[in-house]
């Protein structure tokens, strides 16, 4: 009798081993990709060239350019205004900042932040070798629910078709570009 039971369990142990591992191997094909699709694919959004992205603080939306080329952000900035301003830009660096963003509608605001960075740059309207530098401030932007803070060059880009650039540094981890896509409202 003692053989018959410990068959039994034996029997019992190899059937959970093999239902456990079934469950295994269902949730893994549950969550393969599919054709031309990745595992990361399916925990990141897919946002278009052109979205319409809020700047938190201010709460205006801007419609935007998405560049995965451009390491930073830009946004449309009319004017600025640095708490006791020196007179060398990088000396500016930390200091409290005011700056008034501007969409395409016209829409304005102040927003209040810190100089956290000065940059020299070349923009695609510019000759080869002209550079001038930019102050970066962190503003807080959100697209369909995703609200982060990042580093956002500051300049007039009344010369640029879109008042803001979304660059790699508001897109990494949580988004996917699909140039065919129109996400202008934050609708896939």
């Amino acid at each position: 009798m003692h053989s018959v039971d410990r068959s039994r369990r034996g029997a019992a142990a190899k059937w959970a081993g093999r239902s456990a591992l079934l469950v295994v191997l269902l949730w893994f094909i549950s969550v393969l990709p599919m054709k031309g699709e990745t595992l990361a694919a399916h925990s990141k959004q897919i946002i278009g060239a052109i979205a319409t992205i809020t700047e938190v603080t201010s709460g205006l939306p801007f419609s935007a350019r998405v560049d995965t080329g451009a390491t930073t952000c830009s946004i449309h900035a009319i004017k600025w205004v640095i708490e006791d301003q020196a007179r060398r830009p990088p000396d500016n660096i930390g200091r409290p900042i005011r700056v008034l963003i501007k969409n395409e509608k016209g829409d304005e605001a102040w927003v209040d932040t810190v100089v956290a960075a000065r940059v020299r740059v070349r923009s695609s309207v510019q000759n080869e070798d002209d550079y001038h530098g930019r102050y970066k401030v962190r503003l807080p932007l959100e697209w369909n629910g995703v609200k982060k803070e990042v580093l956002v060059t500051i300049n007039d880009r009344t010369d640029m078709d879109y008042p803001l650039l979304v660059g790699r540094n508001f897109l990494s981890g949580d988004f996917l570009v699909d140039v065919d896509l129109d996400s202008q409202d934050g609708d896939e």
